[in-house]
């Protein structure tokens, strides 16, 4: 009698599950929710039985995600392994997909933050677990699409020079009639005609502050006591106080952009503000509006025997200049002063370059002006600056800049560096010297380019029109 082998049983390897994906809703009362497709044959190609087959639920660094009866009705006790009977059309745990609460609402343990992944396992005839499919992830990319806050607007900005008062900026965040911060796709005909529109949740939004070249500013417990207990580079809009330092229109900084002791000041000619709204780990941000605080005044162009032109114009994109130019009194004020006399020949209301106009046709200025200054005395030294005045009655001053004009009939002929009538190898000597720390030039000549900057490409420039390659 032969020897009897019993058959080794087969387990069945499904094949992998596929179609996955992920929705976090973000918050404790809303589902979150992982949908998927399971297979319907092996990997080799052979039917499988839906009654035999079930699922397993993966969460970052392949950690098994365990199921518990508190969350789901349709199981005892607490579980890895999701069978064909715990599947129910229209419950949490269905054949081709999974609902979750609070998956990462604040306050509770996040179960997912990378990925989510799905396994898909087949029953032996006993009913015991036998063959698995791969775990197939998903990347928990967010697919709430958040509301994106309206730009915020800066009023006012005004810098006391000292340590009592410091640095004050009026300010909005964007709200409607109501005072309810709203989305980007508020305007006012849709309040006044009773339209939909995006009302935000004031506990989710704060706003951060810019200074020059976007660097953004650090609100710190030493500039506002009591109302911040740690650094902050986003300040809550439910933080605001009426009668702190951080209010609802206007923010007091305990600080001056006076440079005292080696410090840095925290703005030297703009301030730029934004709006965020935070839902979860997601956040939106409306644009940053920058506003100028002090004019950029520029070396003096066109220079004559007796003028020259005063240019404090500004191209910087998304750059909004005092908007509350109203009356006489207001506006850009152009100071002349005789620098050997300390005389004040000059000071002229200059009215802004150029307007456009806002989304309800109202016209408000752009950044900056210039100014033809003639009249004055050959060879004379002028020292000029402009100041900025508002309807509140403050004011701000940009630089001092210094035009020294020419004698009659001797102008500033581009490559005179030394300023003595004529250009020669002496001139290169001059600029090099200049450009090393050693030596005092005439600006206006020096920027042989021209583009109004002064550097080693005049060097190269002022050779050749030496050399007879230029003009």
């Amino acid at each position: 009698m032969g020897l009897m082998i019993a058959a080794a049983a087969y387990a069945v390897t499904p094949a992998d599950p596929s179609n996955l994906s992920w929705y976090d809703c973000g918050n404790e009362s809303g589902q979150s929710y992982l949908t998927f497709t399971l297979p319907t044959v092996d990997v080799n190609g052979a039917p499988l039985d839906i009654e035999m087959m079930g699922y397993r639920l993966y969460t970052d660094d392949d950690q098994i995600f365990t199921f518990n009866s508190t969350q789901y009705d349709n199981i005892w006790g607490s579980t890895t392994d999701i069978y064909y009977y715990n599947w129910e059309s229209g419950s949490d745990l269905q054949s081709n997909g999974v609902y979750f609460y609070r998956t990462n609402a604040e306050g509770y343990e996040r179960f997912f933050n990378n990925r989510i992944g799905v396994q898909v396992f087949y029953l032996n005839d006993n009913f015991t677990i036998g063959g698995v499919s791969n775990i197939v992830y998903t990347e928990l990319t967010p697919q709430t699409e958040l509301p994106t806050p309206a730009n915020p607007t800066i009023s006012e900005f005004i810098d006391y020079g000292n340590k009592d008062v410091g640095v004050y900026l009026g300010y909005e965040i964007a709200h409607d009639f109501d005072g309810n911060p709203v989305a980007d796709d508020f305007t006012v005909d849709k309040y006044f005609n009773e339209e939909e529109y995006t009302i935000l949740e004031p506990e989710k939004v704060s706003f951060s502050i810019f200074t020059d070249n976007d660097k953004i500013f650090t609100f710190t417990p030493e500039m506002f006591p009591g109302q911040v207990s740690e650094p902050l580079t986003q300040f809550p809009y439910t933080g605001r106080t009426p009668s702190g330092n951080i209010g609802f229109w206007n923010m007091h900084i305990g600080l001056t952009n006076v440079v005292e002791d080696g410090e840095e000041p925290f703005f030297t000619w703009r301030i730029g503000m934004q709006t965020h709204y935070t839902d979860g780990a997601q956040t939106s941000s409306s644009d940053i509006i920058y506003m100028e605080i002090y004019p950029q005044l520029k070396e003096a162009a066109e220079v004559t025997s007796t003028s020259f032109l005063a240019d404090w114009s500004c191209n910087a994109e998304n750059t909004f200049i005092i908007n509350n130019f109203v009356g006489n009194g207001c506006g850009y004020f152009l100071h002349v002063v005789d620098k050997a006399t300390q005389e004040e020949i000059l000071v002229q209301n200059v009215a802004p370059a150029n307007t456009a106009l806002d989304e309800w046709g109202n016209q408000y200025p752009l950044p900056g002006a210039t100014y033809m200054v003639e009249g004055l005395s050959p060879g004379n030294t002028y020292e000029y600056y402009v100041e900025v005045k508002q309807n509140t009655g403050k004011s701000y001053n940009s630089v001092v800049r210094e035009v020294t004009l020419p004698e009659e009939g001797h102008g500033f002929e581009p490559g005179d560096v030394d300023h003595d009538g004529k250009v020669g190898i002496d001139d290169v000597t001059s600029l090099i010297d200049y450009l090393l720390g050693t030596g005092e030039i005439c600006t206006i000549c020096a920027d042989v380019d021209p583009n109004s900057r002064i550097n080693i490409d005049d060097v190269t420039t002022l050779i050749d029109m030496l050399l007879g390659k230029t003009n």
